[in-house]
């Protein structure tokens, strides 16, 4: 259904929307650094320390939440469902994260791109990722005491402009 290159871009929201649901875990922690060829040696204690006080909720600063970056506040929420629906996704109400939330919409687009939604793909990428990514990883890289989500908050923003420029080309 669809070719190396949109498996590999599919798998890449994927691994990318599990940076910001939770912390990673030892064995995890030694791929990324190993996949990503990062430079961050902080702890892991360190590392979660620092997502719990960025990502999560209620009490992260940071929360990854495209509502919390998009004015008026609250407004992207509900884009955000229309988009899912078009799509003729439902996200299920025992679901704890908010459809917002930015791994459910990197979920979303690993979804369309396996499901050769182009238009879906470009579409949402445009109205919504590149609105506040972008602006909410340059937050992240000032704010995060780690390396790590410093090294991370680059990665996703980097990989959103190239995407971007593919699909505006």
């Amino acid at each position: 259904m669809f070719t190396d290159g949109q498996n590999e871009k599919a798998e890449a929201y994927q691994i990318l929307a599990q940076f910001f649901l939770q912390p990673p875990d030892a064995e995890s922690l030694d791929a990324v650094r190993q996949d990503f060829s990062l430079d961050s040696r902080e702890t892991l204690d360190e590392i979660t320390e620092d997502f719990n006080a960025l990502f999560a909720y209620p009490q992260g600063r940071l929360q990854p939440r495209e509502s919390l970056f998009i004015p008026p506040a609250g407004t992207g929420y509900a884009d955000v469902r229309d988009a899912y629906q078009g799509a003729d996704l439902v996200i299920d109400d025992a679901y704890d994260v908010a459809p917002d939330h930015i791994s459910v919409e990197f979920l979303f687009m690993s979804y369309l791109i396996e499901n050769g939604k182009t238009t879906m793909v470009q579409k949402f990428l445009e109205q919504h990722l590149m609105n506040w990514v972008p602006y909410y990883c340059e937050e992240v890289t000032k704010q995060a005491r780690t390396l790590f989500y410093r090294e991370i908050a680059e990665i996703v923003k980097d990989f959103l402009i190239s995407e971007y420029d593919e699909y505006t080309r």
